[in-house]
């Protein structure tokens, strides 16, 4: 072989190995390149699962916070109502124990919430108080020719039933800040079902002329508070003549406790959602007396929509209320009473107002339920 061979076959090897190498190379620097793809995926779906760990934990952690809310709020219930229990029970005893004089309106901070019978078992399922005989003759022996007249309410100067006499809400009284609910279970009772109860459905008929007491949200009133109207119209119920008894602002009675005698309330207009009302400053243009409207909402009320439910002639404070009962509803800031007369303001509009002490003809009302 000549040596021009040899040198060609040495460069042709050395060029194999350089392919080799080369080659090599490449798979290697692939290897690397799958390597490192491979753990930034791994790296990924890491990061991927701690997130998902991480979300699971703050679920976890406000899960429990919101159970833990709960719990509290249900202990912080369950002994605001042990508490109103206890004060309740010892309000009736006092008012027991009371002259004639002074048990209508004591005992309840603002005359409400001691007021109410207490009821010791379930919505749906309580009980009938009874009058004793010492409450009877304590009703009797409030009257006197005007009908009855309650002492004043509690830290209050004694009522004069005069509109002139301008007393102002309480302020704290209103539905700012208080804890009774906004909206109470209705109660539809068939006529039997006599007894009166926190959530009761109710119509009122006005005993001297038949038509029953009306709100609706086209009538307004005429008097400057463009507050919608509360009159007296048809002889027979409809839609418009439904109002849910409701416990006064800040008394907390139990769903369907039995009303007593007594016992301030609120009337909600069911149709319209607004609140029986009465106020100082603007008069019904037919009488002249203190204007009745239809003011607030479910998150709206103030003292001017309390009104204490009485039986007419003597009180009947304590005794449980009835639908078979003649009543007049007395304004509570006022004391004067819803009122009405045969006489129209227009399109069959009955005046309704409040006036006087209790004691006349046109003050008397019944309750109607619904059937």
């Amino acid at each position: 072989m000549s040596s021009e061979d040899t040198s060609g076959t040495s460069r042709l090897n050395k060029a194999g190995k350089y392919a080799l190498g080369a080659l090599a190379a490449g798979a290697v620097a692939y290897g690397v390149h799958e390597f490192v793809d491979g753990g930034s995926s791994s790296d990924e779906e890491i990061r991927k699962q701690n997130r998902m760990r991480e979300e699971r934990e703050r679920l976890r952690r406000e899960s429990e916070a919101r159970r833990r809310r709960e719990e509290e709020e249900i202990k912080r219930r369950e002994e605001h109502e042990n508490w109103r229990r206890n004060e309740e029970e010892k309000r009736r005893q006092e008012v027991y124990f009371q002259t004639p004089a002074t048990s209508m309106y004591n005992g309840g901070g603002g005359g409400g919430g001691g007021n109410f019978k207490p009821t010791y078992t379930p919505y749906g399922s309580v009980y009938a108080g009874s009058v004793t005989g010492r409450q009877r003759s304590e009703s009797v022996s409030s009257r006197n020719s005007d009908g009855y007249r309650p002492p004043a309410p509690f830290g209050r100067m004694p009522y004069t039933y005069d509109q002139n006499d301008v007393r102002p809400a309480d302020p704290s009284r209103s539905s700012e800040n208080s804890p009774t609910p906004e909206v109470y279970p209705e109660l539809r009772q068939k006529p039997s079902d006599t007894t009166i109860k926190i959530g009761t459905i109710l119509a009122l008929k006005h005993v001297a002329t038949g038509r029953h007491l009306r709100s609706d949200r086209s009538h307004s009133t005429q008097s400057g508070s463009n507050q919608q109207l509360a009159f007296a119209s048809k002889f027979t119920t409809g839609e418009s003549d439904w109002w849910q008894v409701l416990p006064a602002n800040h008394d907390v009675p139990i769903p369907g406790s039995i009303v007593a005698y007594g016992t301030q309330i609120r009337l909600r207009h069911v149709d319209t959602g607004r609140h029986l009302h009465s106020h100082y400053g603007f008069v019904d243009p037919l009488t002249g007396n203190n204007e009745v409207t239809c003011f607030g909402d479910q998150t709206m009320s103030d003292e001017n929509d309390h009104w204490v439910i009485e039986r007419f002639g003597d009180g009947g404070q304590g005794a449980t209320a009835k639908s078979t009962d003649t009543i007049v509803l007395r304004h509570y800031v006022s004391g004067m009473v819803l009122h009405s007369q045969d006489a129209l303001l227009r399109d069959d509009q009955q005046p309704v107002s409040c006036f006087g002490p209790g004691g006349d003809e046109n003050d008397k009302w019944r309750i109607v339920l619904d059937s």
